[in-house]
């Protein structure tokens, strides 16, 4: 944890939760990771909270829309959760590298 610790409202506290059980469902079901590392940094203008793992990652549609399409439910549902709360959530991965799932939230 990064800066100073801040509650949310419980709605959003229990949505940040959701995500970042998804994010590591997503670890344990798909990446073959032998370690995954959650991170939270807080600053003035928002809350970002990055979940990290060191398996073996995929290869990420051009149009995140697509994510749906391709039945990664789970990203595109952690997107819309992450969106009600006003906040961003973005994905990276690369095949053999790991994926990196950061969601920001507004104070």
């Amino acid at each position: 944890m990064v800066g100073s610790e801040r509650r949310f409202s419980a709605e959003v506290e229990l949505t940040l939760f959701r995500i970042i059980q998804e994010a590591l469902r997503n670890v344990s079901k798909h990446s073959s990771a032998s370690q995954a590392q959650i991170t939270v940094i807080f600053n003035k203008q928002a809350t970002r909270v990055t979940i990290e793992d060191n398996g073996k990652g995929f290869t990420l549609p051009r149009n995140v829309s697509d994510l749906t399409r391709l039945g990664k439910l789970g990203l595109a549902g952690m997107q819309e959760r992450a969106r009600l709360l006003g906040g961003s959530l973005k994905v990276e991965s690369d095949s053999g590298k790991g994926t990196k799932v950061i969601v920001e939230v507004p104070v």
